[in-house]
């Protein structure tokens, strides 16, 4: 796994690389794409929804002459806004296609709504990059064990003689990759900021 720091993979973005933009797709197009359908599009309007948003960044990288300040806004507030705005822009089409309407208040709820949303998805996509860092950097067994107990529910005397170690190594594989994921996690909120 490229374990690229999200302030290389926005300089490289910069460069234009399509390494940087299939990186930049993989961490975050799953995300953009469940924010979009969680904010009520349909999967028609959702991937027209992420299409723009990759669109608006790559336009707004290939314009930057210095590299992204995260001081004066996270990189996560300023993908919201871009992915909050496009959606937006798909609703008022579908509305002028469309009956009806909304007010001015009901917009800025569903505002408020699609900034939770997104953070949701935000937090959910940190935490699964972080367990795809975690498999890579564990011993397989290690992170099976792990995957079995903690993620899938099975009772640990089943992964224990499933994967013909002890029960004491089942849970100590659970507290081994939840630690290393606890700190990968870190990181990256430290690397937001």
């Amino acid at each position: 796994m490229n374990t690229t720091t999200s302030m290389t993979l926005l300089e490289s973005l910069r460069g234009g690389g399509s390494t940087a933009w299939d990186e930049f797709f993989r961490r975050y197009g799953p995300m953009l794409m469940a924010f979009a359908r969680k904010s009520g599009l349909s999967d028609a309007d959702a991937h027209d929804a992420v299409q723009d948003v990759l669109i608006a960044v790559l336009q707004q990288f290939a314009r930057l002459t210095e590299p992204f300040d995260r001081s004066r806004r996270p990189f996560r507030a300023w993908l919201r806004g871009v992915a909050r705005n496009k959606i937006r822009d798909i609703r008022r089409r579908c509305r002028r296609e469309g009956p009806g309407g909304h007010s001015v208040a009901e917009d800025a709820a569903a505002d408020e709504l699609l900034d939770a949303v997104f953070e949701d998805e935000w937090q959910r996509a940190l935490l699964l990059d972080c367990l795809r860092e975690v498999a890579q950097r564990v011993d397989p067994a290690v992170y099976q064990a792990f995957e079995l107990y903690a993620v899938h529910g099975r009772p640990p005397g089943d992964v224990s003689a499933l994967l013909g170690i002890t029960t004491n190594a089942v849970y100590i594989s659970k507290t081994r990759v939840l630690k290393l994921a606890r700190e990968i996690h870190a990181r990256r909120i430290e690397e937001e900021t």
